[in-house]
């Protein structure tokens, strides 16, 4: 699109790996390397650039977020801003933006201490920053705190480092686990569940790549309830050979009490991801043991 030198999420000027798409004349969709993939409706692109709005943190983390994760970005338009965002989980404080950091790089290879090289200029979104300035702030933090660790880290022009071989240190490795369930449950954030059936095999797998994934949504950790409770539905009668009768009615029954299946008035809205947590955990620790003690009793 012409006449666009600027991301408008971020102010940054647009460089060599800007990318237009044009399919939709009513959308201003462009992939960038600091933000990903944007897709902003025009009325809403045009009102934020007659307002001179060109720094989004928690709409430039989004998408910067998606596209870590290999999803498509939201449609930013007028209802997205003032209503759909409540629902993407976001830090807000500046440690909060620096554990968020530290956990991203723990799940993408931190934990097995692979290195990163990070380039303020480019990666600050990742966070949700507002700036380059507070990104560096964020991973001098980091440092001073000795949770991650780097190589070496030149400054170029105003402000921008470029940190080159980031690892997290052993106590920044810590730092992010005791986030983690306690055992035997923290076995199961990374553990891929195998029941013996490929299809109910990749509804587990989804199930869990959906719960943790970043941003976290209330929506995609429900969906992922969801999923699980329509594994464990039809294991209801062969349960029983493992649990007894009574916490497995317990177990439905808390289940439907809440609003992952049923929609009538006697169930518990969620509004908090600790209750979304609650039955998670419980629906794929119940999957596990089943499968486990399936195993060794049948064979």
């Amino acid at each position: 699109m012409s006449g666009i030198k600027r991301c408008i999420l971020t102010g940054l000027i647009f460089d060599h790996t800007v990318r237009f798409e044009n399919s939709n004349p009513l959308v201003v969709d462009y992939k960038y390397s600091t933000i990903g993939r944007v897709r902003v409706a025009l009325t809403t692109y045009n009102d934020l650039l007659s307002r001179q709005q060109a720094n989004h943190p928690v709409l430039a983390g989004i998408c910067r977020n998606a596209f870590e994760n290999g999803n498509e970005p939201p449609l930013i338009n007028g209802d997205f801003i003032t209503t759909d965002v409540k629902n993407y989980k976001h830090p807000t404080e500046f440690k909060e933006k620096a554990i968020y950091l530290l956990r991203y790089l723990y799940h993408k290879g931190g934990k097995d201490y692979h290195s990163f090289n990070l380039k303020s200029v480019q990666d600050f979104p990742i966070c949700y920053s507002n700036d380059i300035d507070e990104f560096n702030r964020i991973m001098n933090f980091l440092e001073d705190k000795f949770l991650i660790k780097w190589r070496d880290a030149p400054t170029f022009g105003r402000n921008m480092t470029n940190f080159l071989s980031v690892q997290l240190t052993e106590s920044g490795i810590k730092e992010i686990e005791k986030e983690l369930p306690s055992v035997p449950l923290v076995g199961l954030v990374g553990q891929k569940i195998t029941t013996g059936d490929f299809e109910t095999d990749d509804k587990i797998n989804h199930a869990q790549d959906l719960f943790f994934q970043e941003p976290r949504t209330l929506d995609r950790m429900r969906s992922a309830c969801e999923t699980l409770s329509y594994v464990l539905e039809p294991l209801r009668e062969d349960l029983k050979k493992y649990f007894k009768q009574k916490d497995i009615s317990s177990f439905f029954q808390i289940v439907n009490e809440f609003d992952i299946r049923h929609n009538k008035d006697s169930t518990k809205d969620i509004v908090h991801e600790e209750q979304l947590e609650w039955i998670y955990y419980s629906l794929l620790n119940t999957i596990n043991t089943y499968t486990k003690l399936r195993r060794k009793l049948e064979t």
